[in-house]
């Protein structure tokens, strides 16, 4: 029971009106018993909870709009789950071992334990939710901030920003990805505002109608305003190369990651420093195999709900609370979230942008003439003990 006490849980029945469940781990890798407790039993016990809570006025869980991923159109509705209750006992009983075996053949059509994970917890809303004023908010992929607390703040290298990092660093240049696809991507701040949102429009509701719960929101991009991986590119990248073909992208990553990565290390091990660009490769690699699933592919989201809710605002809460994503310009979106990228995560003074503009054109040029030298003396090198070979052996 989310380790209260007898005492807290009597507080929390007796007092509570409104609840946001936002908790959850967003590991992609998690393991399946540790995403399990957190994502699914962490929520039924609160559902429990909350079955008890007197003056409960609305239950906002944020889910996310890939919990159906497996389909090819998601609708804003709740999607029965083959297993539910039968996950919690299973990894009750199940040591990690076992259930590391056994996790490729439950998630089957799941890219990962976090989807999975999300997927049942909604499950789990028609069977302990019942009754219950519930609310399951659903964002796409959660980006920077478009407006609060400042334009383009971020605080984690989850999905584009990880890439957007690794490229801005230079570690990544090359990445798994259909440029022409849509990649739906939200403002983190508008995702908290329809969840405010949603939470003040079903207590009204509740006063006038008879309502079906859950509710449920996809808080989406693509319906209204689509933007695509190529677009954002464009807007906030200057070099990286987007490929869907695995042989050319192997090819890419040798050439563009694992062997400036190796030449560098093998300098440096020269130098008697420490080698960490080629480990570092192989994280970035492993990431970039994390988060393809969602650059390779569309989905069709829809999100009418969501247009009604935004309509059912006044224009004051409309300025306070905004979630329009018709919004959003994304070139200057994408600017401001570059710049909140190199502010907030990488930690670099703005006043050093004149001079950083200067600077990858040298490094790039530097890299290729570092690869074409190295392809020179491998050949030269392959040439050499071809022509010792036929020499001796005449």
């Amino acid at each position: 029971m989310l380790g209260l006490s007898n005492t807290d849980q009597q507080e929390l029945q007796e007092n509570v009106t409104i609840i946001i469940h936002s908790a959850a781990t967003v590991r992609f890798n998690e393991k399946l018993k540790r995403a399990v407790a957190i994502n699914v039993i962490a929520t039924r016990d609160l559902l429990l909870l909350s079955n008890q809570m007197k003056k409960l006025k609305a239950f906002v869980h944020i889910s996310t709009a890939f919990s159906n991923c497996h389909l090819s159109k998601i609708e804003e509705k709740v999607y029965e789950s083959i297993i539910d209750d039968k996950l919690i006992t299973l990894t009750e009983c199940l040591d990690d071992q076992q259930l590391d075996q056994l996790t490729p053949k439950l998630l089957e059509n799941c890219p990962n334990t976090y989807i999975y994970t999300k997927r049942v917890a909604e499950s789990l809303f028609n069977k302990y939710g019942k009754g219950l004023p519930i609310v399951i908010i659903r964002p796409s992929i959660i980006t920077a901030s478009n407006k609060e607390p400042v334009p383009g703040w971020i605080d984690n290298v989850y999905g584009p920003t990880g890439v957007f990092v690794g490229n801005a660093t230079g570690v990544l240049r090359v990445a798994e990805c259909d440029p022409h696809a849509i990649a739906d991507i939200i403002p983190v701040d508008m995702v908290a505002n329809i969840v405010i949102a949603s939470a003040w429009n079903l207590d009204c509701r509740r006063k006038k109608d008879s309502i079906e719960y859950p509710l449920i929101y996809n808080i989406v991009s693509n319906a209204q305003n689509p933007v695509t991986w190529l677009n954002i590119t464009a807007y906030s990248i200057s070099i990286i190369i987007l490929e869907t073909d695995k042989i050319k992208l192997s090819i890419f990553k040798f050439f563009l990651h694992y062997l400036p990565a190796l030449l560098i290390d093998t300098i440096a091990s020269i130098l008697g420093k420490e080698k960490r660009l080629l480990k570092l490769s192989e994280k970035v690699d492993k990431f970039l195999q994390s988060i393809s699933y969602f650059c390779i592919r569309q989905w069709d989201l829809s999100n009418k709900n969501t247009q009604d809710l935004w309509k059912s605002l006044d224009l004051k809460d409309k300025e306070i609370f905004p979630f329009n994503v018709e919004d959003i310009n994304w070139e200057e979106y994408l600017c401001d979230y570059m710049r909140g990228i190199r502010q907030y995560m990488l930690k670099d003074d703005l006043s050093t942008i004149p001079a950083a503009k200067k600077r990858p054109k040298w490094l790039y040029l530097t890299q290729y003439m570092l690869l074409i030298i190295f392809i020179i003396f491998v050949f030269g090198y392959i040439t050499w003990i071809t022509i010792c070979s036929i020499k001796r052996f005449g």
